[in-house]
């Protein structure tokens, strides 16, 4: 795990998660982003944690954050590589279809958490890409990989806002990036 936290008694109140299991290709995409972004010079208040499949054990590390941006492997049926941004709510409504994040019982559920602590993160965006391939095996699909850098792209620009976009899905008439 990569958490850019040292010396710091006060986690920051930004975080970039990135999740999946790197040993089924596609599946990894949050992993391989987290670290990309760890290479980066961030300002002060962001960390980088690269969850991999911690699941409900990534809740302390969510814990009071102003914003949590989250890349996510997705397998929505759209073509693979394509880019969607979506709130917790849009990812898995609660009375809704099944849900369609590979990763989503233990992100969602590490949130949930929070929420019955009290300590949930103020907004949350999740940047997840179409999957092409998570079979066993290590590397990102072509399609994929060429997501990275637009995924970094966009999360930057997230993390760096004075303002991070709501959470509400009133805020997103178009989920693609």
């Amino acid at each position: 795990m990569i958490a850019n936290t040292a010396g710091r008694e006060r986690a920051a109140p930004k975080l970039f998660v990135g999740v999946g299991n790197e040993l089924q290709r596609d599946d990894g995409f949050g992993v391989w982003v987290a670290r990309r972004m760890s290479q980066l010079l961030l300002p002060p208040d962001v960390e980088v944690f690269e969850a991999g499949t911690a699941g409900i054990d990534a809740a302390p590390v969510l814990e009071g954050r102003q914003l949590v941006v989250v890349a996510d492997a997705v397998d929505a049926g759209a073509e693979p590589g394509e880019i969607f941004r979506l709130t917790p709510q849009e990812l898995c409504p609660r009375a809704g279809p099944a849900r369609m994040s590979l990763h989503d019982v233990h992100l969602l559920d590490a949130l949930d958490a929070t929420h019955l602590l009290g300590v949930a993160p103020d907004k949350v965006l999740i940047l997840a890409v179409q999957v092409a391939d998570v079979s066993l095996g290590i590397g990102l699909t072509p399609a994929v990989e060429r997501s990275v850098a637009e995924v970094v792209r966009v999360a930057i620009e997230a993390l760096e806002s004075r303002s991070p976009q709501p959470t509400d899905d009133a805020a997103h008439d178009d989920d693609l990036v």
